[in-house]
């Protein structure tokens, strides 16, 4: 039987796409170029007319690079079935190997023919569309500490001190109206307070939106019965996580949100050990925002309790360290709970049990 894939090498402007066929499936080596072409993106109905040359329900193998989504999209309209491949295991595959657009479109269908093609999960539009939400939430939120950290840097070249926790309280608001202050100082001073007040309210917006939007079903139900992790987090984690099952298990989910951590270690030397940048960013940043919010409630569980108190010596150093720790552990949680489809329930120790009973 033939078989063909194509390949489909993204830019920006245009693709550069290739249609290959095995001719022969005893022979796997032996491949044949049916077609090859470049595709202009502001032309979507030449894209359509070229398409419809090639027979419904091949398989479209493309790298999940930049822009993806829109061609993902396009394709399973017209009765393709695109698949998104890994971008650093084809480079990897691909290391000796020439570089440019044509051979970039061979490769990817190449790979897909021969079954080497490294293939990542590809998100529904619908589980895309919730994501934009809430990137757009981390977005926001990482511009107001940005915002704040400027603010507090204003300060210290002042050499103004506070005893507030919280400088952006109602107090503190106050405070920082109140204080003299040369006059570009001031100025800088009041545009970010009134930029971080513009940031506060699209952070308000989007999150009404999202309360009032965002069907709670039964994931993010349970994923809110562990400590530290609300309904916008519960929802940020259910959309960047799609499907548990697409995890082999505990560690490949902690891997994937990059807690998982990496040793760098040569002969005799043991360096300290760290996480991958190559992860979901926004599932990451979701589960420290979380195992902030765990360290600090009432209801954390001992184990982590212990954890963080531990690697930050009571709160006093490495901090950060810590909090990851305690994120990486909560990963391991939430995919056991979600395969599983238990809510969390604390397991108390035999002292605590017979304290509680009395």
């Amino acid at each position: 039987m033939v078989r063909q894939a194509l390949g489909w090498d993204l830019h920006r402007r245009f693709s550069k796409v290739t249609l290959l066929e095995q001719p022969d499936p005893q022979r796997p080596q032996e491949l044949k170029v049916v077609r090859r072409t470049r595709l202009e993106h502001a032309d979507r109905e030449a894209m359509r007319a070229w398409l419809d040359q090639v027979p419904p329900g091949t398989p479209v193998a493309m790298e999940g690079a930049f822009g993806w989504q829109w061609v993902a999209d396009l394709l399973a309209e017209l009765g393709f079935e695109p698949h998104l491949g890994h971008p650093p295991a084809i480079r990897v595959l691909a290391k000796n190997e020439p570089k440019a657009d044509r051979p970039d479109a061979d490769r990817l269908a190449r790979f897909w023919l021969r079954g080497i093609f490294p293939e990542c999960y590809l998100s529904p539009p619908d589980v895309r569309q919730i994501r934009e939400r809430v990137r757009y939430r981390m977005a926001l939120s990482g511009s107001r500490t940005q915002i704040k950290n400027r603010i507090h840097a204003i300060l210290h070249r002042q050499g103004l001190l506070h005893d507030f926790s919280d400088l952006f309280c109602a107090r503190g608001q106050s405070f920082l109206a109140e204080l003299p202050l040369p006059d570009g100082t001031r100025y800088v001073l009041d545009q970010w307070l009134s930029m971080l007040d513009s940031v506060q309210t699209l952070l308000e917006d989007v999150e009404q939106w999202m309360k009032a939007n965002l069907e709670e079903d039964a994931i993010v139900k349970l994923l809110q019965t562990i400590p530290g992790i609300g309904l916008i987090l519960a929802h940020v984690i259910r959309a960047e996580v799609g499907e548990v099952s697409r995890f082999a298990g505990h560690r490949k989910f902690s891997s994937y949100a990059g807690l998982a951590p990496m040793s760098d270690d040569s002969a005799d030397r043991h360096g300290e050990r760290h996480i991958s940048m190559v992860c979901n960013h926004a599932l990451r940043w979701a589960f420290i925002e979380a195992a902030a919010a765990t360290v600090r409630s009432k209801n954390c569980p001992p184990k982590l309790r212990s954890l963080y108190h531990r690697l930050s010596r009571g709160g006093a150093m490495r901090t950060h360290v810590a909090r990851v720790a305690v994120a990486r552990e909560l990963a391991e949680l939430v995919y056991v709970l979600w395969k599983k489809g238990e809510p969390y329930r604390e397991i108390f120790s035999p002292g605590k049990l017979r304290r509680a009973k009395r």
